[in-house]
């Protein structure tokens, strides 16, 4: 049975095909019968699968991040949002040390990367820390995009809802800084250096927070301090190992680190206090929430003019209607 991709399932599709594991949580019903609930992906998105009692019993496992499993079920709906409902669940290793058939395992297709190439959005964001970020902040982020490069061009953004996948991270900052690039022609009055220099670092305590890029999870020190807090004290370490001339621009580049999520209710220590730390947090959600919501966006296949509910977002999207009047792509889009 050939793999369907995860953007293209909907609702009553039969699955069989393989998926990798990108979460596995165990939990009990109100009867006291445990369930695995599993988050699958593919190069196109990922997908909730449920495994009752009655299947983990057949297929134990254990079934654990990182692993590829082959899966048989049925998609249906909960909640307005897209799972499967396991009827069979086998990792690869298990099928192959039982010499099953594997023909259809493609791992490349199971793995989600950014869809941008890695090498080239790095050379710009070094080219631009390089032309637009002068001392001793431009010297700071070079040496800082130096030592974490090899972590840049493997680290997802996030688990799952924004850019969760190789290389999101890397996409992700070169959004911002563009973002970042083109506020500062509209409020040339802000310090060019601190923004662009707070664009580029506001998250680089994600290559500590997150492990295991195909399958992304959290280490130790992410899930005791966090990617903002990581991300602070790699910087100020940097600076310290090089003798940062300027200790009161430095807090204002730690300050833009520490309020970029904006209230402490998101995660942030601090408010953000200067117009440049709330550039970068208001950049910063901007293109992550309209990332959460292409894919919602690219992964909602159903009828209808409105998506479902997404519950990050807190709203259904529109789906979008014919092109506007005077739109000059309408003729070539409805095919005039």
């Amino acid at each position: 049975m050939p793999h369907h991709l995860i953007s293209l399932l909907k609702e009553g599709d039969a699955v069989q095909q393989f998926f990798l594991v990108r979460q596995s949580d165990s939990g009990t019903t109100k009867n006291g019968n445990p369930f695995l609930s599993l988050v699958l992906g593919d190069k196109s998105g990922t997908i909730v699968a449920k495994v009752w009692h009655d299947i983990l019993e057949k297929f134990p496992g254990p079934f654990a991040v990182g692993d590829f499993v082959g899966v048989k079920g049925k998609v249906d709906s909960y909640k307005q949002e897209l799972q499967i409902n396991v009827k069979y669940l086998e990792t690869e290793e298990s099928i192959r040390s039982r010499g099953g058939d594997l023909s259809a395992f493609d791992p490349e297709s199971l793995c989600q990367a950014t869809p941008y190439d890695r090498d080239t959005l790095w050379q710009e964001l070094w080219q631009l820390a390089e032309t637009q970020i002068g001392p001793p902040l431009g010297e700071l982020v070079l040496r800082v995009l130096d030592r974490y490069r090899q972590e840049f061009l493997v680290c997802p953004a996030a688990l799952r809802y924004h850019h969760p996948y190789l290389g999101g991270l890397l996409e992700h900052t070169w959004f911002v800084t563009r973002h970042a690039l083109a506020s500062l022609t509209i409020y040339p009055e802000l310090n060019r250096d601190l923004v662009l220099a707070g664009a580029m670092l506001h998250d680089l305590g994600k290559v500590k927070e997150l492990a295991n890029p195909q399958a992304p999870e959290r280490t130790v020190p992410g899930h005791l301090l966090g990617h903002v807090v990581l991300g602070w004290e790699m910087v100020r370490s940097e600076a310290q190992a090089v003798g940062f001339p300027d200790p009161i621009l430095l807090v204002q580049l730690e300050h833009i680190i520490l309020s970029h999520h904006g209230s402490m209710e998101f995660g942030s220590p601090i408010l953000p206090k200067t117009r440049e730390a709330l550039v970068v947090n208001f950049l910063d959600d901007l293109d992550a929430k309209l990332k959460m919501m292409s894919q919602h966006l690219e992964s909602d296949t159903g009828a209808g003019e409105f998506t479902g509910y997404n519950r990050a977002l807190q709203r259904d999207l529109y789906k979008g209607g014919p092109p506007a009047a005077g739109d000059p792509d309408s003729d070539r889009e409805t095919g005039k």
